[in-house]
């Protein structure tokens, strides 16, 4: 009978370890790699733009302000004008309306009085004798 030495290994045991030093170091320097791309493409773009105090886009920037607030104010001017004139029409056709019935009234006064009249004048000529004729 054969006896197994506890002491010595077995042909079916795999005693290998397994050393993840290198992985760790990989991720380290793709890291940093990726750091400075970035680095540089912020260098990049920070020192391509072009330069914002140009004289000239200022002035244009400001005329251009200065005519969008003119254009703002014409037209809240147009709008008041606007305002005004059909609060004003709107009063002149009220005015001209009571104009007309007064004008109507006083029409209709001034036919009751000639009524009047003629009838006070016609009540007057009958009333009176006529005068005798001289022959």
């Amino acid at each position: 009978m054969t006896e197994a030495n506890p002491q010595t290994p077995s042909p079916l045991q795999d005693n290998r370890s397994t050393d993840n030093r290198g992985a760790n170091t990989t991720a380290w320097v793709v890291a940093a790699v990726v750091a400075l791309v970035a680095i540089i493409a912020v260098t990049f773009m920070v020192t391509s733009q072009p330069d914002m105090n140009d004289p000239a886009e200022i002035a244009r920037a400001q005329d251009l302000g200065r005519a969008e607030g003119m254009m703002a104010g014409a037209q809240s001017s147009m709008d008041a004008a606007r305002s005004s004139a059909s609060a004003a029409a709107d009063r002149t056709a009220a005015d001209a309306s009571q104009a007309s019935a007064d004008a109507r009234a006083a029409a209709d006064a001034a036919a009751r009085s000639a009524d009047s009249a003629a009838a006070n004048a016609a009540d007057t000529v009958r009333e009176t004798p006529p005068e005798p004729t001289p022959q």
